[in-house]
């Protein structure tokens, strides 16, 4: 699901395609292919895997939780035992958060200003999103997720380049969300 929005996201921003089209011809260029060594000379790579979990979640509701212990939230009694679910879209399409653009395909905000990975959120993990969940019990397989994306991602755009055929359109709103089915 994310490599589809992903694949979505090179067509409807080739700009952001090319940059990281560019920074991979300068860290491997063109007689080999990218490897996982190549994973911390590539922060821009990086940055749209954060990006592609960012802006289309596979999981936009997030999963069920239940407190462990009687609680108060903004005034409002959670008692021991209430099931909650984060709502990872809103999360993700805050602007307070996200900046103005929260609503683009923009990996350059995972950046800092020397163009590596920046921290992100509070309470993310260093992932920079909820994609993955919350807490201690955020997913365990983030790590071959994140490595999975991140090689796939950079063979992909090392090899070719995406685009649509004359006269199509790339209108993301036109293509259904319904995350994750469980």
């Amino acid at each position: 699901a994310v490599m589809a929005w992903w694949t979505l996201a090179m067509v409807k921003y080739p700009d952001v395609q090319g940059r990281a089209q560019a920074e991979l011809d300068t860290v491997v260029g063109r007689s080999r292919v990218p490897t996982f060594d190549d994973l911390k000379h590539l922060p821009y790579i990086r940055a749209i895997v954060k990006e592609a979990l960012r802006w289309r979640p596979v999981d936009p509701v997030g999963l069920p939780h239940r407190s462990t212990e009687d609680d108060w939230y903004e005034g409002h009694f959670i008692p021991k035992g209430t099931i909650m679910i984060g709502h990872v879209w809103a999360l993700h399409h805050d602007p307070e958060v996200y900046g103005a653009d929260e609503d683009q395909f923009n990996p350059a905000r995972f950046l800092d200003e020397k163009g590596e990975i920046g921290p992100g959120p509070e309470d993310t993990k260093e992932e920079g999103h909820f994609t993955y969940g919350f807490g201690r019990r955020i997913c365990p397989g983030r790590h071959v997720a994140n490595n999975s994306l991140f090689i796939d991602i950079a063979i992909c755009l090392w090899s070719f380049k995406m685009s649509l055929s004359k006269g199509s359109n790339a209108d993301v709103d036109d293509f259904i969300e319904d995350g994750l089915v469980v």
